[in-house]
């Protein structure tokens, strides 16, 4: 069953019609157990999964921004990172991308993360620019997290 605050959040993300699979994707999310919410996160985020409250946050500039996809993949990437003790660990995707988002990763992980989060964030960064990165997760969430 899908909450009002689950719809808002689906319109205020602005999904276009066609985005099935990230529709898919969100249902899979709130059938983990997780919960999508549309606000700012601190600082100059556009993102971020708050694993103790299975919470993803997804600023509302990521719409005007044409970003929405890269963002909700990435969070949740970390939520299925979260399961199933709630510390994020790697899913163990291993796929290849393209030397340019490879390097783009690098710059990324060595200007904005810390060292110990690298790897899960390597990890979300990975997948998210895959084609089938909605699939990706929703088989981990599957996997990893219990309805």
């Amino acid at each position: 069953m899908t909450s009002i605050r689950t719809v808002l959040a689906l319109l205020l993300l602005g999904l276009p019609a066609p985005a099935a699979d990230l529709e898919q994707l969100q249902r899979s999310l709130l059938r983990h157990g997780f919960t999508i919410d549309v606000r700012h996160p601190p600082g100059q985020a556009y993102g971020r999964f708050i694993s103790a409250e299975k919470r993803l946050e997804i600023s509302p500039l990521v719409q005007e921004l044409g970003i929405t996809r890269p963002v909700l993949l990435h969070e949740a990437v970390h939520a299925a990172q979260s399961c199933p003790h709630g510390s994020l660990t790697l899913i163990g995707v291993q796929r290849s991308v393209d030397p340019a988002v490879a390097s783009r990763i690098r710059y990324l992980l060595s200007n904005h993360y810390k060292p110990n989060s690298a790897a899960v964030e390597q990890e979300a960064f990975v997948i998210q620019s895959q084609p089938d990165a909605e699939q990706l997760i929703i088989t981990a969430l599957d996997q990893r997290c219990s309805p």
